[in-house]
């Protein structure tokens, strides 16, 4: 039986293969124009994600580009902090007994600093506390109505300038290494991808008398008569000028400059009288601080490779030999009085040691002793000993011998027999 007995033609059967033609194309159409959506969505996507990742804080000091899902993690985190600080009740950060004047003079004492505000168009100081005159001996008019560029170091003048703007790029600055000379490179970079800004600056100095806080201040440096110290500047820019200030609206830096850390005292005037000493475990020093020349008149090349009980006094040699042994075995702290040997003399001193491990297999690796050298007339210096021992001062010719030989034969260090960090391993 045929088709045409059946009543079928055989156009039908070119309508049914043109039918599937059609539905192909209907379906290869709607996956085209759906892959298209979808490109479209991810697009959009990124955009916001990138957008994001410039306003998080967190993801704007990474050093590389955050993936997706390390910025919307650090979203999440800086959303639940902003929510945390917000739910804090006011009376939760401050005493009830102080008032918001009192606590803002108390916070910039303590920070050592003031608190400015600076047009970012202009750069004019827009607003200065009070508390600038106890750190650079200005007035507060002597800020107002000054740009930023008068007051700081002709140097600092372009880092200024990139720090007060916005989101704007700029040329970036390269140096050529063939002939050493900078050079501006023609792509642009963006300089800062959040309003948060922190750097460091020379400010000048007033000309007001000296304040206590500022003479231990250095370094200074010195430009065209006038004297700068390094500042550390932190804060943001806002788009408009803060509440209170009379100002037209634009951007500006609103920060609190701080006196360098390098720029205030390194140390404390009693650790120009500490000598530090590295101790193997065999008892001989390993590393000998340079103060011991400005302190004793010994350098550290007599002392390295010597016995540490060999540096102190003939009366004193056993206890710290003794001390020294109970440190290393038993990790007794070791803390004694005792008289230290220099080029002409003895002088009293306390020793501070403790026994340093290895923090990845806390094993023994050596002892760190500090000698505080005291003068005699002090009250917290007392000798470990009843019997001070005969008053001579040790010879020159001892320190360039191969073997420090004590005064009193008896107590000659060099007849003890030799310290074998086998016979006591010290305990980890």
């Amino acid at each position: 039986m045929d088709d045409d007995d059946l009543g079928i033609s055989a156009g039908k059967y070119a309508r049914l293969d043109g039918g599937d033609d059609m539905n192909e194309n209907k379906e290869r159409y709607a996956r085209e124009n759906h892959s298209e959506i979808e490109r479209r969505r991810r697009n959009k996507m990124t955009h916001y994600i990138n957008e994001l990742a410039e306003m998080v804080p967190q993801c704007a000091a990474l050093g590389r580009k955050p993936d997706k899902l390390t910025i919307l993690r650090m979203a999440v985190s800086h959303m639940k902090a902003i929510r945390g600080h917000n739910n804090q009740d006011e009376s939760s950060y401050k005493p009830s007994f102080l008032s918001d004047q009192e606590l803002k003079h108390l916070i910039l004492e303590a920070a050592n600093g003031f608190l400015f505000v600076v047009c970012c168009n202009t750069g004019r100081i827009l607003y200065v506390a009070d508390s600038i005159t106890p750190v650079l001996n200005l007035k507060q008019e002597d800020w107002m109505n000054h740009t930023i560029n008068e007051l700081i170091h002709p140097d600092d003048h372009d880092k200024i300038r990139d720090q007060l703007c916005g989101n704007e790029v700029a040329i970036n600055k390269v140096l050529d290494l063939k002939t050493g000379t900078v050079k501006r490179e023609g792509a642009a970079s963006r300089v800062h991808m959040t309003c948060r800004r922190g750097f460091i600056c020379r400010m000048r100095l007033g000309p007001l008398e000296p304040l206590h806080r500022l003479r231990n201040r250095r370094p200074l440096f010195q430009h065209g008569g006038h004297n700068y110290v390094v500042m550390h500047c932190t804060g943001y820019i806002k788009n408009t000028p803060p509440t209170g200030i009379e100002a037209p609206p634009s951007s500006c830096l609103v920060a609190i400059a701080r006196l360098q850390v390098a720029s205030m005292p390194v140390c404390d005037p009693t650790e120009l009288s500490r000598i530090s000493m590295r101790v193997a475990d065999d008892g001989k020093m390993t590393f000998v601080d340079a103060r011991v020349s400005q302190l004793l008149g010994l350098s550290p090349d007599q002392l390295v490779g010597r016995f540490w009980w060999q540096v102190v006094h003939p009366s004193d040699e056993q206890t710290l030999h003794d001390s020294f042994i109970a440190l290393v075995t038993r990790d007794q702290p070791l803390r004694l009085n005792c008289r230290i040997r220099s080029a002409t003399d003895y002088r009293p001193c306390t020793i501070s040691a403790y026994k340093f491990l290895n923090p990845f297999n806390e094993q023994f690796e050596f002892i760190v002793a500090t000698h505080h050298i005291i003068s005699v007339d002090e009250e917290s210096w007392i000798s470990n000993t009843t019997d001070p021992g005969p008053a001579y001062a040790p010879p020159a010719a001892d320190y360039s011998s191969q073997e420090w030989r004590t005064q009193d034969p008896s107590r000659n260090s060099a007849t003890w027999p030799a310290w074998d960090p086998q016979t006591y391993p010290p305990h980890s």
